[in-house]
């Protein structure tokens, strides 16, 4: 069924060779072996912090590499955005165009117009605002269109809500050192002080957390729900730590377990003998 259901939801191949996440093991994780370049890409930010924002700077960069003739379009609507985070990330400040708009309405129209005017090698958006079917739509239309990816950052409210991405990832990070500590005490400050740090200067953190835990939320043709923890070293690459299959579904388990168990000729001779069981053959 898995098979048939991928056959049926593949991922599209028409638009030019994919682009590196920026870690080659999320890249093997993905049906072109990176992200696609006419689609949209969520990463989902577990807490508030950089993390997320961080890895889909990684794949801006990555982007910029393959296409060096033009910009980053950066659309930054918390007012938040710090561009020497982004630099020690890969990304020349030369290529940034900066955009500050004032409401979720505007954003979006930004949003759209840069992705749909294909003169951007990508868009880089943190959006904390919630999304309607009919504007998450129109965003994937102009990705289409323009041949420009999105690379779109948003809270925690956004996992599980039905998308238009054609990958999601979800991202949760430790604070650094948390394992050396003893005290639960002393891990909450850190936490704390690692939190307040985040909200003055959200982008400069790539330093200040040990280790990202990213899970493949969503993928179009793909296999969804695998895990792995990486770094973010002090040369702004990413480096895998591990990685975790994904968790077969509860409803296989359960029909696993239940034909195990009706494998036994103890228990298949009882369930023969119901009632139920003889009515109904």
């Amino acid at each position: 069924m898995r098979a048939k259901v991928g056959c049926l939801s593949t991922a599209r191949q028409d638009d030019g060779i994919g682009f590196s996440t920026g870690c080659e093991s999320l890249d093997r994780w993905l049906p072109i072996g990176g992200l696609h370049p006419s689609t949209l890409t969520e990463w989902i930010a577990a807490h508030d912090g950089v993390a997320a924002g961080s890895l889909a700077m990684s794949a801006a960069a990555s982007r910029l590499r393959q296409i060096p003739a033009r910009p980053l379009v950066i659309v930054d609507c918390s007012g938040t955005f710090y561009p020497p985070a982004a630099v020690a990330l890969g990304v020349p400040h030369q290529r940034m165009i900066l955009l500050r708009p004032r409401s979720g309405a505007d954003a979006l129209w930004a949003i759209d117009q840069s992705l749909r005017s294909g003169a951007a090698a990508a868009v880089w958006a943190s959006l904390p605002m919630q999304i309607d079917d009919r504007d998450a739509r129109r965003l994937q239309l102009a990705a289409e269109a323009g041949r420009t990816p999105g690379l779109f950052v948003r809270g925690f409210a956004a996992r599980g809500k039905p998308s238009f991405a054609e990958v999601q990832f979800y991202v949760s990070q430790q604070p650094r050192d948390a394992t050396k500590h003893n005290t639960a005490q002393h891990n909450t400050a850190q936490h704390n002080t690692a939190q307040r740090a985040s909200k003055r200067r959200p982008m400069n953190r790539s330093r200040g957390f040990e280790v990202l835990s990213v899970t493949l939320d969503r993928v179009r043709g793909g296999v969804a729900g695998k895990q792995l923890d990486l770094q973010i070293t002090d040369a702004a690459t990413l480096r895998p730590l591990s990685t975790t299959a994904p968790q077969t579904p509860r409803h296989e388990t359960a029909a696993e377990h239940l034909a195990s168990q009706l494998a036994h000729p103890a228990i298949a001779k009882r369930v023969a003998s119901r009632p139920d069981a003889r009515t109904a053959s």
